[in-house]
């Protein structure tokens, strides 16, 4: 007679795994002994949070390494544009005060030439030469050679108020014309200057046909 059980399993905790199998195929049910590799959400994200972290600081470094390098660029730079400033409000200054000195003068000498000239005249007029003086008073080195004209122009016109007291109309004519002479050649000589000036401070300037100097 054969022997059915000769190729079955003899461990009967084997034979109960393969019941058991069978079972859950019928039922589609997981086998007991089955577990699922799945991974630990906690741990997940405590990783994620370390990652987001890294990345965080990684940003932080980058912005502070940039400003570091900006913002030494961007003191120099306003420290250079308010340098330039302090130079144009300088020269405007100086070329109204110059105009108010040509105006001035030129009212002295008609006057004079209309014999209405006064000492009241004369009076004001040396106040506004003092008061030119101060506004034009600079201790800064750039403005030397500038400050120096403007005082050139200033001494011959107070030098022009002086020759106008004068009785001697020929003499006071002929002594007029040598100072307008003179200060027509420091005239010429202030677009040099200006020009040495802007281009030293990097001043953008445009030199005009009729010897003006326009700058931005």
């Amino acid at each position: 007679m054969a022997n059915y059980n000769q190729f079955s399993d003899s461990n009967p905790h084997n034979e109960s795994n393969r019941i058991e199998a069978e079972k859950s195929n019928e039922t589609g049910a997981e086998p007991p002994n089955f577990r699922p590799n799945k991974k630990d959400p906690e741990r997940r994200k405590l990783w994620l949070k370390a990652g987001g972290g890294i990345l965080l600081l990684f940003i932080l470094w980058n912005v502070y390494s940039f400003a570091s390098y900006v913002a030494p660029w961007s003191d120099e730079r306003s420290t250079e544009d308010a340098k330039q400033d302090e130079i144009q409000q300088y020269i405007f200054q100086s070329e109204k005060s110059e105009e108010m000195l040509k105006e001035v003068s030129n009212s002295l000498i008609r006057l004079y030439d209309h014999n209405s000239l006064t000492e009241l005249h004369i009076n004001e007029m040396e106040e506004k030469l003092e008061q030119l003086s101060k506004e034009l008073d600079t201790d800064d080195p750039r403005l030397e050679q500038l400050e120096s004209y403007h005082f050139a122009q200033i001494e011959l016109t107070r030098e022009m108020t002086k020759t106008l007291q004068k009785n001697h109309v020929e003499e006071v004519h002929e002594r007029l014309d040598e100072i307008l002479d003179r200060q027509k050649e420091k005239a010429d000589d202030k677009a040099e200057i200006l020009i040495s000036l802007m281009e030293q401070e990097d001043i953008r300037y445009e030199q005009k046909a009729d010897g003006s100097i326009a700058y931005e």
